[in-house]
């Protein structure tokens, strides 16, 4: 795989045919009016996106009407629905809409959010922690302040199904996809309930079970927990609206993904418990992007690969570097692409003419 890095696109394009699935996120503020809603689909349907990925969940509230969690604070219009007026547009231009919902990220300033049902005021006995200190606030050293839910909390998951419950009955998505359906890294599940409540039903020694950081079984236990959570959406989905695609966002490196983060992408693809895969294989390094695309042609059978939408960003490199990352995932033969995100295009108009031939759309 590593020669294609020194193969001459150009003369490889003939060869190969469009993307079939062209997805583009479109990050929650997009959201807030119907003027800049319009002027998204305009966008997506003048370059020839057929999918996109709708931010309606950013930060464990709803930018759409719901009796569980509260409205986004970023919604100045109370009675103005985003999703379902973005579906109705995008219905009438042939856009496939999909709910792109954070899962276990709820929260991300020290100001704390004004609805008290929201459930970083509700339920502060679900957030997860590294361990370090449980009363403290999690720090991530480049975003700041972060909140997650711990995924093996006993009560987390069933109140997330309810919330994609909700979302999947009353509106006409044609997709749901989860992002942030992971662990916060390997140090994270340090919630108290969560593992009282794994040590009463697995286990007597706790001692043998805490005492090395890599405990295998206690891995496992945490890996499945998200894994579970997956299945037990598709099967919601499945129960409330069939045709409904269930798709997530994963961390590129699928070993990196499986033993760090506990998201195994792979088992969800094989097992059927998910329709697409979106590696955000967001690495402004070629060879890195390479090395990932690698990984996944290593470790995932050839019949899944049409399940895998290459993620590319455009918000850390030059136009040049993501057309580059474009033809490398038309050549490595995923059928599947999408882009992260519509924001940095209305940020820099110059950015996207410059993507247009190699999209081919």
């Amino acid at each position: 795989m590593t020669a294609f890095l020194f193969i001459n696109f150009s003369e490889l394009r003939a060869d190969f045919d469009t993307f079939d699935k062209r997805c583009l996120w479109v990050v929650r503020n997009t959201m807030v009016n119907a003027n800049s809603i319009d002027e998204m689909l305009d966008f997506a349907t003048d370059k020839g996106f057929n999918h996109l990925l709708v931010q309606v969940r950013g930060r464990g509230d709803a930018y759409y009407n719901s009796q569980l969690v509260p409205r986004s604070e970023l919604l100045i219009n109370t009675e103005f629905d985003p999703l379902d007026y973005v579906i109705e547009k995008a219905h009438e231009r042939g856009l496939k809409v999909h709910a792109w919902v954070n899962v276990y990220f709820i929260w991300a300033t020290e100001k704390k959010p004004r609805a008290l049902h929201h459930v970083i005021n509700s339920k502060p006995h679900w957030l997860d922690s590294n361990g370090n200190d449980i009363d403290k606030r999690l720090k991530n050293e480049q975003n700041g302040e972060w909140h997650f839910l711990a995924p093996h909390h006993p009560d987390v998951s069933p109140h997330l199904l309810a919330v994609f419950r909700e979302l999947a009955a009353l509106y006409e998505i044609d997709g749901l996809h989860l992002d942030y359906v992971r662990f916060n890294d390997a140090e994270y599940g340090n919630n108290v309930r969560a593992k009282t409540f794994y040590l009463q039903n697995r286990y007597n020694d706790k001692k043998r079970v805490f005492e090395n950081d890599d405990n295998i079984e206690w891995d496992n236990y945490r890996r499945a927990s998200i894994t579970n959570l997956v299945k037990e959406t598709k099967q919601m989905l499945l129960d409330v609206r069939q045709d409904c695609v269930l798709s997530a966002a994963v961390k590129p490196n699928l070993l990196l993904a499986k033993n760090r983060y506990f998201q195994e992408w792979d088992v969800w693809l094989a097992a059927g418990y998910l329709d697409w895969a979106l590696p955000m294989n967001y690495t402004p390094n070629l060879r890195d992007f390479a090395s990932n695309i690698d990984i996944i042609y290593e470790n995932l059978p050839r019949k899944y690969r049409d399940k895998v939408i290459m993620g590319i960003a455009l918000y850390n490199q030059k136009p040049i570097e993501a057309v580059d990352k474009i033809h490398y995932t038309e050549i490595t033969r995923f059928r599947g692409i999408s882009i992260f995100s519509y924001n940095v295009i209305t940020e820099q108009p110059q950015y996207f003419p410059q993507l247009q031939s190699a999209l081919k759309y």
